[in-house]
Order: structure tokens, then sequence, then C-alpha cells
């Protein structure tokens, strides 16, 4: 697969540790930073990402991609986080299509919406293929064609040592072709590698929740938005703060947490607990399932105020707040701006990761 790093629209299939524009103005200053930072990471261990980003068609995807590049940059400085994260990204909403040409993406000429019937009609059939001798060998050819496109569009579990299920805008009940296929790249990877660690992210959460556990998605009675704390069951204690990683010399991280704050920003939930997965924090907001190979959060560990703020005007169409009245956008703002553990959480989120990688496993977190 050719990396890319153009705009992630039409012809864009992944990239890999995407490069960014930075101020050039004291390239001294950048040079020094630059020295401390790669003598810092030549001791720390690689990670390899997966990350798949599940918005269709979002204005904001490109921003989204890069809260995760700043949360696994600042990881990769901190003197306390022993790993280099080292992303891939990948957009399986915006490059696979239900439509009877196959998948595809713009530049091949696709200018359907997600009104359109070709998105919104039950593709079951489709993703499966059919063997019948009535649909004759130009179904089966198409079939082919379409299973060989799609491993275009999603990460070979083989190439990484974590896979992040990440956001989405689309109700991951629905049965989307993208939707299908994300969910059967999922079941494939549990099956065909059964230890290979998965996170879930709010729309990742659900969909691992629902297609590993069987658990139900429903609509919330108030959407949450910005920043919120909630509570460590007792496993989550024992998760998130007994962690002790071998090569620490001061036999784990000082600071412990009864709760975890977290940006949020979701209408739906998981109704209960799925039967295979432990609540690690209150009202099923993070789960870890009881081979302790998938992981899943409701809220964005990842994600910081700057990606919050772009999307401030769910604040009216969920709450019904007037955004017109400029105390009511502070108050919002103030919600988004809030302390949080993203940080702290990813760096237990990659020890956990680094479990799983490891040959013996003898270090292996079990509840």
């Amino acid at each position: 697969m050719t990396a890319s790093t153009d705009f992630p629209r039409g012809p864009l299939h992944h990239e890999v540790n995407p490069h960014h524009q930075h101020d050039h103005t004291d390239d001294t200053n950048i040079k020094i930073n630059m020295d401390t930072q790669n003598e810092s990471q030549a001791t720390k261990i690689p990670l390899r990402i997966a990350i798949l980003l599940n918005s269709y068609r979002s204005p904001h995807i490109s921003s989204i991609r890069d809260s995760y590049t700043r949360c696994f940059s600042s990881l990769t400085e901190s003197p306390t986080c022993r790993f280099e994260a080292k992303p891939s990204f990948f957009y399986p909403a915006d490059n696979f299509y239900c439509c009877p040409q196959g998948p595809h993406n713009d530049r091949d000429g696709c200018n359907g919406s997600e009104s359109d019937a070709s998105l919104s009609s039950d593709c079951s059939n489709e993703l499966r293929g059919s063997d019948s001798e009535s649909d004759g060998p130009g179904t089966k050819a198409r079939a082919r064609a379409r299973s060989s496109r799609m491993k275009e569009f999603l990460p070979d579990p083989a190439e990484f040592d974590l896979i992040v299920i990440g956001g989405g805008n689309a109700d991951p009940r629905k049965r989307h072709a993208w939707i299908l296929r994300v969910h059967e790249f999922i079941r494939q990877t549990r099956k065909e590698w059964p230890r290979k660690k998965m996170v879930g992210v709010c729309w990742g959460h659900q969909t691992l929740g629902m297609v590993v556990g069987g658990g139900e998605v429903g609509e919330m009675g108030r959407p949450e938005l910005g920043v919120t704390d909630s509570k460590l069951t007792p496993a989550g204690l024992r998760f998130f703060n007994d962690q002790k990683p071998p090569s620490s010399p001061a036999g784990g991280r000082e600071k412990k947490r009864s709760s975890l704050r977290l940006h949020q920003h979701h209408r739906r939930q998981l109704v209960s607990t799925p039967p295979n997965f432990h609540q690690l924090l209150a009202n099923n907001e993070c789960l870890l399932s009881d081979d302790n190979s998938v992981l899943t959060f409701q809220g964005h560990p990842e994600k910081d105020a700057k990606a919050a703020k772009l999307k401030i005007r769910d604040a009216a169409r969920w709450w019904g707040w007037d955004l017109n009245d400029q105390k009511v956008v502070e108050e919002v703002k103030e919600l988004m701006e809030r302390e949080h553990d993203g940080d702290w959480v990813w760096e237990r989120v990659l020890e956990w990761a680094w479990e799983g990688v490891q040959e013996e496993g003898e270090w292996e977190w079990k509840l």
C-alpha cells in the first residue's frame, strides 16, 4: 500500500506519520528542540499504531487526525512515557462506497452522498458476494474485485502493534457498506489475530461493543459535549493505577486517579455492559474485554480544546443553546478548555498495547 500525504479526500487511502507545517521564524530554537527530541526518542520503544478515522466526508477530518498527532507527539516528548508512537491513518468512510461499480473513491467519479440509496441500502449481500448460478460470472468477478479493493482502505494487522477504531459521524447501527466493512474487519482481526490489541474511541467504543460484545447502542436523553469527569470502577482503579512498567525504576506512575476527565462528543451510548466486557469507568464509558485484547472509551483521550471547539455549534443543535449570545459561547468554550487526562490515559494504553507485543506476555495485566 502506498502512503500519501494528500488531503484526505478522494485518492487518499491512508497516511503514515503525516508532516505538518510549522513556524520557521526561529530555526535555531527549532533545531535545538529537534535535537533534544531525537535524543529522547532514541531510547524509547516504537509502537506502530493503525488509526481508523470513521467520519464520512467530514470537513474536520484533517483536524481530527492532527489531534491524534499532537497527542502522540506530546507523549513521545514526555519523560514519563517510554514509547514512541508511530501512527498511520486510514479513512474507510471516505474511500469505500456501496455502488453498482463496487468500492471506489471520488477520483473514480462517484458523486453519491450519504442520502443516496447506494449508501443507505442494506449492502450485506454486496459485501459477501454470491455464489448462486443465477448471478452469473460477472457478479462473481465484481465480488472478487470488491474484496481486493476493500483491502486497500484498511490496515494489515500484521503490520501494527495496536489498532484504534476511532470516532465517526454516522450511527454505528446503520448498514452502510463502509460500516459493514469495518465490522467485518474487526471480526476478521479478532479471528485471525486474537491477541492483537484494539482500542475503540467514541464511535469505535460503540462499534466494538456491538461487534465484539453483542452490546446495544441507544440514543441519549442529553448528549455530552466538553470535558466531563467519570468515576473509575474497582476494576478501573486497578487497571489505570496499579500498572508497574518493568523498566520503571520508580515502580510505576506516582499520580493515581479515582476518576478520569475526558473530552466527550456523542449523542449515543452503550446502554448496557456487553456480557464479555468489564466496566473500567461507570456507565459503560470505558470497557475492557475478558481476554484483555479490546479496550474502549466513550470519551476522546486524543482530543484537545483546539479540536473540540470545531464542533462548538453542536451545543445549539443538541442542547438548544443560543450561540448568538457571547456569554453562552464562552460557557461552551469553558467546557472544552477544562483540564483533561487524555495524555495520561494514552500513556497507560500504550503500556497495555506493549504487553500484547511482548513474546512471553509475563507482564500482561489481569483482572
